[in-house]
């Protein structure tokens, strides 16, 4: 087919921009590849973070508390090298070895190393009397001066009672503490009572709250360790390594692998269809580079803009590839039919990017209002995705509409007069325009159905459809990792956590009265365990201790003035109930590291910190016991009128659940709102139709919340995104099919499907595809995410592409329309060059 002129070209078409492009294509690419490789630069400075704190706004109260006590607090961030063998001598030697070269290191940010109990035991031997009761001390002294008395006094008789018992019951009594730590660890190492596992604390100098704690700890720890013939020692040696740093580098290598892998699947599938749909290679890279240029971009004002991608936002890059090679699709679409109609590179570039742009630029800004109604809230996850997608879907439609064309005039060398073959993918939509206008009644009868069938669970469902398994919101490969099992066979020795959570006061005098607060709040819940202040490790205030060392003090006298009245072995009793000359009044500093540590801030300061723990047998991972533990530990209000905050795991919990509830029906109505506005602009002067366009979306949208509640797809911090994005990206597909329609006139539906069906599709099917990468995702937030969308999608593509014509049809029928076959489109007709706003319809 001949070429048609340049003044031939239809109204709408784009001659000047063209020939900028045409002349200026080299410095185009040039100046796009050097801006692609300057922001892919900035993005590879990306920080990764997966604390949920991330998520909250900055000045959210649990964020600020959180942040201040990770200051006063540091030093309890743990690396735990476990030793496992069935020689119990054998493992002695490993932790000596462990010991020796993590000490060697010499390194500033470990605070401590600790294999057992030793200072702690050497510590209550030597004070053991002081720990014992006053009254325990005072039935010694009176034994010890009846056995005494005896001896001096042949006459003496012991007339019994409770207070007779023989001295050693009493010793035994008072020597219990002291036999009960070292039952429960063998020999004074952290061992299992078999002795098959020993286990090595490395404390680190980090904030237990930092994200990055001992990263390089980790590193040169495991290389220390790793020089270690541990097979020399035990042919079945196995040392291991756990600990919440293990676990905090496990949880984000978890993401940034997911994040690889399903930005390289989306990339592939996606670049899969593109050629199937177009059937040439080359249509591959003309699709795809538009979409990564949006991603490098997007990611680069990410690292301006934040420094960082947390839990919601990590997945960006193939949410972006998936929704913003939509633009390309259309623009090529459009092309490859000029080009097919006969038309040269400039000319086909020319009425593309002129009957295409207004239909994109539709479908950006419907994106736009999606992602634009989640940056208007506070909560960051919601934010801080909303603005990188916004920067993404802009800039792809940008580079869209500069970069292609720049390469289509630089490496698209066919001839006008070649024979071209037609794009597959148009004509998988021609049967399906074909039902619409013969079954109609079916379809908007089933259409109905579903929707009803979708409304009716909502109550139920709606009443509370949210996660709180917090197990489900992180990755759950790291459960059952090597960390994760060791974790578990330490349970024995530790307990449950290595770090309790704490409350901080302002003052040591307030520790006590925060434990009583704590208490009395607790008592609607009962969620808290044990509460701990650095004076429960101390014999005592000072008063106690002072009546404590003074009866000590006549014991040793009596002791030392009359012990040679007494025989060999009565001697030998008496003189083992000696107290140390030494003892004094024990102070929060006298207590071994490993005690005061939890109650010592980073300036020095001993007193201050509340450890406390949650009740034994409740899950800490069960949502509605975080929010409960929340409510009691949050805000304390003291005699004084004083207040004292707190934060944590149950904080940063509660939190989230406040932010979904405030920030995510803010975030919905705003994209709703936002799409009636547009609809209703972008509808006002053409014909009308907008009230099929909105009801069109409402039922994909209630599909789609309907399969929600059908399959118990539970809503969390991430999944909830879902729902403000279908308002804005869902819109697009009733939009294109309804212009169209209009562009078409009465009697075409089944013209309009055809035309319209194949270009939705795919640009519905690479946005999935970008959804559906996130399905191999470790974390089931994400994943439920994915999911989600994914439901959306096909819910408003359906409702779009079947409901839509079929109620468009019926509605024709009643006013007596005809309905006459599809006909064949010139390209180049002007009438079709009108079709600038139709959305995706364009081609």
């Amino acid at each position: 087919m001949p070429t048609t002129p340049s003044d031939a070209l239809p109204r709408h078409s784009m001659p000047r921009l063209a020939d900028f492009i045409v002349r200026r294509r080299y410095l185009i690419l040039a100046v796009a590849l050097v801006a692609t490789v300057l922001a892919g630069w900035r993005a590879s400075k990306l920080q990764l973070r997966t604390d949920f704190s991330e998520l909250l706004p900055e000045k959210d109260p649990a964020v600020v508390v959180l942040r201040e006590m990770g200051k006063r607090i540091k030093g309890l961030s743990t690396l735990v090298v476990v030793i496992e063998s069935p020689d119990p001598e054998a493992n002695k030697k490993a932790v000596a070895e462990v010991v020796q070269r993590v000490k060697a290191l010499n390194a500033p940010q470990i605070h401590d190393i600790e294999w057992g109990v030793q200072r702690e035991q050497e510590f209550t031997r030597h004070n053991k009397y002081l720990y014992a009761s006053v009254a325990q001390l005072e039935d010694a002294h009176d034994a010890i001066r009846r056995e005494i008395l005896k001896r001096k006094n042949p006459a003496y008789v012991d007339l019994g009672g409770p207070d007779s018992e023989p001295l050693g019951k009493k010793r035994e009594q008072i020597d219990k503490q002291e036999k009960d730590l070292l039952g429960r660890f063998p020999e004074g190492y952290f061992a299992l009572k078999d002795r098959s596992l020993y286990a090595v604390v490395v404390r680190v100098g980090e904030s237990i709250f930092g994200e990055h704690a001992g990263e390089k700890i980790d590193q040169q720890v495991r290389k220390a360790v790793g020089q270690i013939d541990a097979r020399a020692l035990h042919p079945a040696m196995k040392i291991g390594f756990t600990g919440d740093i293990i676990s905090g580098i496990e949880e984000r290598k978890a993401l940034e692998d997911d994040l690889v892998l399903a930005t390289g699947i989306c990339v592939t599938l996606v670049c899969l269809v593109i050629f199937l749909f177009y059937g040439r290679k080359r249509a591959v890279p003309f699709a795809v580079i538009p979409a990564l240029m949006g991603v490098a971009f997007a990611m680069a004002f990410a690292q301006l803009a934040f420094g960082y991608l947390n839990a919601a936002t990590a997945f960006m890059a193939s949410i972006i590839i998936g929704n913003g090679i939509n633009y390309a699709i259309v623009l090529m679409a459009r092309y490859e039919e000029e080009r097919r109609a006969g038309r040269d590179v400039r000319d086909a570039m020319a009425i593309a990017m002129g009957t295409t742009w207004g239909a994109t630029a539709v479908a950006s800004l419907g994106a736009a209002i999606a992602y634009g109604s989640l940056a208007i809230t506070s909560f960051r996850g919601f934010t801080q995705f909303g603005y990188i997608g916004f920067v993404g879907m802009v800039l792809s439609w940008l580079a869209t509409f500069t970069v292609l064309p720049a390469l289509w005039a630089t490496f698209d060398h066919r001839r006008a007069d070649q024979a071209m073959p037609k794009i597959r993918g148009f004509a998988l939509a021609a049967p399906l325009g074909r039902l619409t206008v013969r079954h109609p009644k079916l379809l908007a009868g089933l259409g109905l159905a579903i929707t009803v069938a979708a409304i009716v669970p909502l109550r139920s469902y709606l009443r509370d459809p949210f996660e709180y398994d917090f197990r489900n919101l992180r990755n759950q490969r790291s459960r059952y990792s090597g960390a994760g099992k060791l974790s578990y066979k330490l349970d024995p020795i530790f307990g449950r956590s290595l770090s309790p959570s704490f409350i901080l006061a302002d003052d040591p005098s307030q520790a006590e009265e925060i434990r009583r607060v704590l208490r009395e709040q607790d008592k609607k819940y009962n969620v808290v365990g044990d509460i701990k202040t650095v004076n429960d490790f101390l014999p005592g205030g000072p008063a106690v201790q002072q009546q404590k060392l003074e009866i000590l003090a006549s014991i040793r006298k009596l002791i030392d003035t009359n012990s040679k009245l007494l025989d060999d072995k009565e001697r030998a009793d008496v003189l083992a109930f000696r107290p140390p000359d030494d003892l004094k009044l024990l102070a929060p500093q006298d207590l071994p590291i490993s005690i005061r540590r939890y109650f010592t801030e980073s300036d020095g300061t001993i007193g201050r910190p509340v450890a406390y723990y949650a009740r034994e047998g409740i899950s800490i991972w069960n949502g509605h016991t975080l929010i409960k533990l929340a409510a009691v530990t949050q805000e304390l209000r003291l005699a004084d009128g004083k207040t004292v905050r707190s934060s944590g795991s149950p904080a940063i919990f509660a939190g989230m659940m406040n932010c979904i509830l405030r920030d995510g029906p803010i975030a919905t109505v705003a994209s709703f709102l936002g799409v009636v506005l547009l609809v209703v602009l972008l509808t006002f002067r053409r014909g009308g139709g907008g009230l099929m366009i909105l009801g069109t979306l409402v039922v994909g949208v209630l599909w789609m919340i309907g399969a929600a509640a059908i399959g118990h797809v539970r809503i969390n911090f991430l999944n909830f995104i879902a729902l403000p994005i279908a308002f804005g990206i869902g819109v697009d597909y009733a939009v294109n099919l309804q212009l169209r329609y209009r562009l078409e006139g009465p009697g075409r539906v089944e013209a309009t499907v055809a035309a319209t069906g194949g270009a939705v599709a795919l640009a519905s099917l690479t946005t999935i595809i970008g959804y559906a990468a996130l399905l191999v995702a470790d974390n089931k937030a994400l994943r439920s995410f994915g999911l989600l969308s994914i439901i959306g999608e096909f819910a408003c593509l359906a409702a779009a592409l079947l409901i839509q014509p079929a109620v468009l049809h019926l509605l024709e029928r009643r006013r007596g329309k005809s309905t006459p076959p599809p006909a064949a489109l010139a390209p180049s007709a002007p009438d079709q060059a009108a079709s600038a706003g139709g959305g995706s319809a364009a081609p």
